[in-house]
């Protein structure tokens, strides 16, 4: 989460800036009129329900006052807009184990930091901060208790989210024509959520090594959700040796390579169109080396 407040020659200003990211993908958005700020696509509505955005606008509006409380107390901030940010993060790893953080800005300048499983903070030393008019003791005492609740709160609303914003991939597997009686099939997933995911081609049912297939990896599909696939080439005819395998939030399936029998007709009508072209070519070289010759010969074919 992302929360900006501001103050103007001194006097803090209404409403606040806040966003939220899920995996690196925006869910939640407010400006200093509105809160949200309108939908931010289906994948976000999904995981946001009514109820949930209720819920994360009045969090939000809480630590809206914590922050308005401490930009307050900072002295000789006349005269100029200024801006007071917190950034809170938490992140849950694969072994189960989790952590989590809260940086806090002043006109962009990281000044203080927070490890919210350790609870310990650290003072920015740099010179732009070590002038900073913000009164740092009283924000490590109003926050010091918060550490443990921060965290949980944010672990839960993290779980929460993870269980139900999952969306299934959509798998298709197609074929393309290589060489030498090769062929290219490629395993497609795509509008799935989380971004982890497993795709890979099996032979007799006994996974390939990565070695043996072509992937760019997981990349965003600009609408929240995620898309891959991996790309393989065989010899035409053993397409029923193999199958791509998909394991995606303990859901699996497999998917056969498609029948042969479109490729068949693509390289029928391209014989057929290769051969029209070969014959128009002749039939225009011809009618070409006649009317050359009637130009060359003219008095002994008028003579016949």
């Amino acid at each position: 989460y992302n929360l900006t407040v501001l103050s103007w020659d001194g006097s803090v200003q209404s409403g606040f800036l806040a966003d939220g990211h899920l995996d690196g993908q925006l869910f939640l958005l407010c400006d200093r009129q509105k809160c949200p700020a309108g939908p931010q696509g289906q994948w976000a509505e999904a995981i946001l329900r009514a109820e949930t955005s209720n819920t994360e606008i009045e969090d939000l509006r809480e630590n809206e006052k914590d922050l308005k409380m401490t930009l307050a107390h900072e002295k000789g901030q006349k005269g100029a807009l200024h801006s007071l940010q917190e950034i809170r993060l938490c992140e849950i790893h694969e072994d189960g184990s989790t952590r989590g953080f809260r940086h806090f800005y002043s006109d962009g300048n990281l000044f203080l930091s927070q490890n919210l499983d350790t609870r310990e903070w650290n003072v920015s030393q740099s010179s732009r901060v070590q002038i900073l008019p913000i009164n740092i003791t009283k924000v490590l005492k109003e926050n010091a208790k918060k550490a443990g609740t921060v965290l949980a709160d944010c672990l839960w609303k993290l779980r929460r989210y993870l269980a139900s914003g999952t969306v299934p991939p959509m798998v298709n597997v197609t074929r393309s024509e290589g060489s030498e009686r090769n062929i290219n099939v490629t395993c497609w997933a795509s509008g799935f959520y989380p971004p982890n995911i497993t795709l890979n081609w099996c032979q007799d049912g006994v996974s390939l090594s990565h070695d043996a297939q072509h992937s760019e990896g997981v990349l965003p599909d600009g609408n929240g959700t995620y898309q891959t696939w991996v790309t393989i080439r065989i010899r035409q005819g053993e397409e029923q040796r193999f199958t791509c395998y998909m394991e995606h939030s303990g859901n699996h399936s497999t998917h056969p390579v498609p029948s042969g029998k479109v490729p068949v007709l693509q390289r029928q009508w391209s014989f057929y169109i290769f051969l029209f072209l070969l014959l128009l070519l002749l039939l225009v070289f011809s009618v070409s080396f006649i009317t050359r010759r009637i130009k060359h010969y003219p008095h002994s074919i008028q003579s016949l």
